[in-house]
């Protein structure tokens, strides 16, 4: 496990280097690539709760995204509500459905909840498809304004990265502090050893049922974020290898951790549009990155960061160390 002091380090230098990007380069591709990043950070995050933290299989984080993000959407444009006003609603609303989704999770495991979550996604891509009179179907939601501060409209997508951006790393160093609290350690206990928690008289229940209930306001966030900066939204957008994309991100960034989920979320959007003329086959890029990772360095990317940080320290330090005098030698 990664040292609480380069854990930290790291997700700081990781934002940081981020939030520095628009003074080396304005370019509008750049910008538009920045703001996806933020709100990926966001939903890899959200992912990292369940499958990081608790360790359920569950692979359902694109459903809570489009719900989130339809609910923004058509919260904004059918009642005129504003992005503070309507951020909240989808906030409450995935996250009582991944509190519905959670206390399945009391029943099944592992393979059996992973196909239990590729179901979810089945059926609220439906839902949004049908539903031509509440959701405008495959159309989707075009025309959706952007956030405002105060009279200020963020028109421009630097604007947006720089909102994004804020709530991305508010959001990671929440995660840092649930971590580092009694919760954290309890999530991980229940991965690591379920049995054991319940022995000792901790409900592996309640923090199951915690961590979905964290997963979906967190990608409540993200969708609300998502659609006010893409302006559009459909559920063509809301896809499996959408979804399979997470998985790539927290798992080549390193599972469990949260500079790890900042790492991942920022190379892999990254290499997404370096890949971008093989359409869909850059996923299997990505799987070969992930059979690689997983057979050289299971704990991701983010171990070679702890490891070249804790040689430069050593080399430092040897070289901080004195050398021996002529009677110390011949001693």
């Amino acid at each position: 496990m990664i040292r609480t002091g380069i854990r930290n380090g790291t997700t700081i230098a990781l934002f940081a280097l981020l939030g520095l990007v628009p003074v080396v380069t304005s370019a509008p591709y750049v910008i538009f690539v920045l703001n996806t990043v933020a709100i990926n950070i966001i939903l890899v995050l959200a992912l990292n709760y369940i499958l990081g933290f608790a360790g359920q299989v569950f692979l359902g984080t694109i459903a809570f995204f489009a719900v989130a993000s339809y609910t923004y959407g058509l919260l904004f444009m059918k009642l005129g509500w504003g992005f503070w006003i309507s951020l909240p609603f989808a906030i409450v609303v995935t996250g009582l459905l991944s509190l519905l989704m959670g206390i399945p999770t009391l029943r099944v495991r592992g393979a059996y909840l992973a196909l239990m979550s590729m179901g979810f996604i089945i059926v609220v891509g439906d839902v949004l498809k049908n539903w031509m009179s509440f959701t405008g179907g495959v159309w989707g939601i075009p025309g959706i304004p952007r956030p405002v501060l105060g009279s200020f409209v963020l028109v421009e997508n630097l604007h947006m990265f720089y909102l994004c951006w804020a709530f991305a790393f508010g959001l990671a160093w929440l995660t840092l502090l649930v971590e580092d609290s009694r919760f954290g350690r309890a999530f991980k206990a229940v991965r690591d050893d379920q049995l054991a928690v319940e022995m000792v008289g901790v409900s592996s229940t309640y923090l199951k049922v915690l961590a979905f209930v964290l997963c979906g306001v967190y990608t409540g966030i993200a969708g609300a974020l998502f659609a006010s900066f893409n302006v559009f939204i459909s559920p063509e957008i809301f896809t499996f290898n959408y979804n399979a994309i997470f998985l790539c991100m927290l798992v080549v960034g390193g599972l469990s951790s949260v500079p790890g989920s900042v790492l991942g979320a920022i190379l892999l959007t990254a290499a997404i549009e370096v890949l971008r003329p093989l359409k869909e086959k850059y996923l299997t890029v990505f799987a070969l990155l992930i059979i690689l990772i997983m057979l050289f360095e299971p704990g991701g990317l983010v171990v070679f960061i702890e490891n070249a940080v804790q040689l430069c320290r050593r080399l430092w330090g040897s070289s901080k160390k004195p050398a021996p005098s002529g009677e110390d030698a011949r001693g």
